[in-house]
C-alpha cells in the first residue's frame, strides 16, 4: 500500500513538467540575472545603460551617485602620491574624502579605477593622505536600486500622466506652464549654500575653534546642526575643506 506524502503547493513539484521548467535558471517570466555584491565601473556602466540609456549620461549619473554617496563603494590602494608607500589594502567608500564632484573624464572605466589621487581620511588608514587606487568597486545592489529600478519605472510613471476625467494627455502647453514658487523639491546643493558652509569652517578652523580632526571625526548630526545645512551639505563642505587643507600642507620635494 503507497503511503501519498502531503507536499506544499507553494513549492514546485519536481514531477509537474511545468513545475519542473520553472525550476531551472533561465525558465519562466521570474529568471533575474545574477548580480554580483561588488562590480567594476564597466560592467554597472552596461547594466545602467540596457534600457537604452546613452552612455554619456551613464556615466555622469554613476559618478553623481558616487559623489553623493547613494551608491557605496570600496577601493584598492596602489602607492600614496607623496611618500615611498604602496599598498594592496581594500577600503571601504566611508574612509575616503570622496570628490563632491566626480566627471566621467576624472575616472578609467576600462581599468575601474580614477586618474588622479583620493584623498584617505586620517585614522582609517596609515599613512593617510593622498593615494592613488588600483581599482574601484560599486555595489551592485546599490546600483540597481539608485540607477536601474528608477529608470525602468520611468516609462510607467510617464505613460501615467492623464487627465483623470477624460484619460487623455495633458497638452503641450501644459506640459510647459511653470510650477508654482515652492510647489515642488528643489534638487542638489545651491552653490552659494556650499560655500558659505565651507567659509564658516574654515574660519572656524584659522580661529582655533575648531582642528582638522575635530572636524573630521565630527558626527554628521551634529556638523548639520552646527552650520545650520541638511546633513548632506554639511558633509560635501568638510571634503571640500579637508581637501583643501591636505593639498595646502603637502610637503615639497627638498623636504622628503
Amino acid at each position: 500500500m503507497s503511503v501519498k506524502i502531503p507536499t506544499d503547493p507553494t513549492l514546485p513539484n519536481p514531477q509537474d513538467p511545468k513545475d519542473s521548467q520553472r525550476s531551472h535558471a533561465g525558465g519562466g517570466s521570474d529568471f533575474m540575472p545574477y548580480v554580483p555584491p561588488w562590480e567594476q565601473l564597466a560592467d554597472a556602466l552596461k547594466r545602467v545603460s540596457a534600457g537604452g540609456r546613452p552612455i554619456e549620461m551613464a556615466k555622469t549619473d554613476l559618478c553623481r551617485a558616487i559623489a553623493d554617496g547613494t551608491v557605496n563603494i570600496r577601493c584598492k590602494l596602489k602607492r600614496h602620491s607623496i611618500r615611498l608607500s604602496t599598498s594592496k589594502a581594500i577600503l571601504e567608500g566611508k574612509n575616503f574624502d570622496i570628490p563632491t564632484e566626480i566627471k566621467p573624464e576624472d575616472l578609467d572605466w576600462e581599468t575601474s579605477c580614477p586618474l588622479k589621487p583620493w584623498n584617505v581620511r586620517r585614522g582609517s588608514f596609515s599613512p593617510p593622505g593622498s593615494w592613488y587606487l588600483e581599482l574601484i568597486q560599486v555595489c551592485g545592489a546599490d546600483v540597481t536600486k539608485v540607477l536601474c529600478v528608477a529608470r525602468e519605472r520611468e516609462p510607467i510613471q510617464n505613460a501615467a500622466v492623464e487627465t483623470p476625467a477624460t484619460g487623455t494627455s495633458p497638452s503641450t502647453a501644459q506640459l510647459r506652464q511653470p510650477a508654482a514658487s515652492g510647489s515642488g523639491p528643489r534638487r542638489g546643493v545651491k552653490p552659494e549654500k556650499l560655500d558659505r558652509v565651507k567659509n564658516a569652517m574654515m574660519n572656524d578652523i584659522q580661529q582655533g575653534q575648531l582642528n582638522p580632526l575635530e572636524l573630521d571625526n565630527m558626527i554628521g548630526k551634529k556638523l548639520a546642526s552646527r552650520y545650520g545645512v541638511s546633513r548632506d551639505t554639511a558633509r560635501k563642505a568638510r571634503n571640500a575643506v579637508l581637501s583643501e587643507l591636505n593639498s595646502r600642507q603637502t610637503p615639497t620635494n627638498d623636504k622628503l
